[in-house]
């Protein structure tokens, strides 16, 4: 999601006749885009921000703008004191208006220039599409709701207006985003009916979204993700614990088993299915055998990939503290790394032999439809979607051959 205010940043920038640089000593404007999911995150930001004297002492005419969910949390009146030479600070809630950022810079604009769609991180084919924002659940881990506010939800017009525009600027594959993605009503529709109508637009080849709530599926999806092909087969469905006990002191609101069976109705409606997902390690109060409830569900789940992370301690909620020390966080997390990895080779060796639809990157790289990463040794087309027959896996990647 911060990728995609990034972009639409970029953009408000190029339609003054600005234009992207990777040298920081080129730039005359820089902007910090800050996450405050983890505690570490938010140091980052921090730190990225002190750096940043030395190139406002080098050129003072330059612009420093920061931005995001961090400069959301800590405020313009802190951060201006602590760092002078910040000339904005736009918190998350309302960056959907930065171009009012730029104005008090700038000046209105003299007149707008047709800047054409260009991605900064994901490939020339993908774009992404933001359909809500904020977040109305209240998990005990997450300062998404306190930074990003309440869920809102875009209008359907307007998030489908977006979505013709990257198509027409060349982009063939679409991600919905949203901190609770599928929780998406407004004006009478549900989510499963945005989708259809976005499914239904000329040029569209294929269409994720992330990131779902496992609480937020019907019966409506599933029939959905079984007719539908252009919608892809692979989910991202954060679980954070395989353990009940963790899992409601998280306030997640499902049991492992109403995970579970989700996963089964899923994948009934799409055999061919990859999940992914999320873990936490050391939560407050995590036991060992917490731990091995998340090990088994590693395998129980059959996810593709998981990303794991450390649970991190915040400033805002000092009395949320792991119980264990650095070192046995260490070690769960290890554990459940090699459980990972083991899980991936499996479900990446099961697709040997298969055939997969793959959008290609260049001419020899794309990405399945499970969002799994292949290569071929030659001829793909970049933007077109070609049937790939595996014949191989390692690492993260299928290899094969065009059909």
């Amino acid at each position: 999601m911060n990728e995609a205010d990034s972009e639409n940043i970029a953009a408000t920038f190029r339609r003054r006749g600005y234009s992207v640089t990777d040298d920081i000593k080129k730039a005359d404007a820089v902007v910090v885009n800050t996450c405050t999911v983890r505690q570490r995150a938010e140091d980052k930001a921090i730190s990225q921000i002190g750096r940043l004297r030395l190139w406002k002492e080098n050129k003072p005419e330059g612009k420093l703008f920061v931005v995001g969910c961090a400069a959301q949390k800590l405020g313009t009146k802190y951060l201006k004191s602590r760092f002078p030479f910040i000339n904005e600070v736009v918190g998350a809630r309302a960056i959907e208006h930065f171009e009012d950022a730029l104005e008090a810079q700038y000046g209105p604009a003299e007149a707008a220039i047709e800047a054409s769609h260009r991605n900064l991180f994901r490939s020339p084919q993908t774009a992404y599409v933001t359909i809500m924002r904020g977040c109305s659940l209240k998990c005990s881990y997450c300062i998404v709701p306190a930074v990003r506010g309440p869920a809102s939800f875009i209008p359907a017009t307007e998030i489908l207006e977006d979505a013709r525009a990257k198509l027409a600027a060349g982009a063939k594959e679409l991600v919905l985003l949203g901190q609770t993605v599928n929780s998406w009503r407004r004006d009478g529709a549900t989510f499963s009916e945005l989708l259809r109508e976005v499914l239904r637009l000329p040029g569209l080849g294929r269409l994720r979204f992330m990131s779902p709530h496992p609480l937020y599926f019907d019966e409506d999806f599933t029939a959905l993700l079984a007719r539908e092909k252009k919608l892809a087969r692979h989910l991202h469905l954060p679980v954070q614990s395989g353990s009940d006990r963790i899992l409601k002191a998280m306030r997640r609101g499902y049991s492992r088993a109403q995970y579970l069976d989700l996963l089964a109705r899923l994948r009934a409606a799409a055999p061919d299915l990859a999940v992914s997902t999320d873990f936490i390690v050391g939560y407050p109060g995590e036991t060992e055998a917490d731990s091995r409830d998340t090990l088994s569900l590693v395998k129980e789940g059959r996810f593709s990939l998981a990303y794991c992370f450390k649970y991190s301690p915040r400033t805002d909620k000092p009395g949320m503290k792991a119980s264990i020390g650095e070192a046995e966080m260490e070690a769960r997390l290890e554990k459940l790394l090699a459980a990972v990895r083991e899980n991936s080779r499996v479900v990446l060796n099961e697709r040997i032999g298969k055939i997969e639809k793959v959008l290609f990157e260049t001419e020899t790289y794309g990405r399945a439809s499970g969002n799994f990463a292949v290569r071929v040794k030659a001829g793909g087309i970049p933007g077109k979607i070609s049937a790939v027959l595996v014949d191989g896996a390692e690492k993260n990647t299928l290899n094969g051959k065009l059909i």
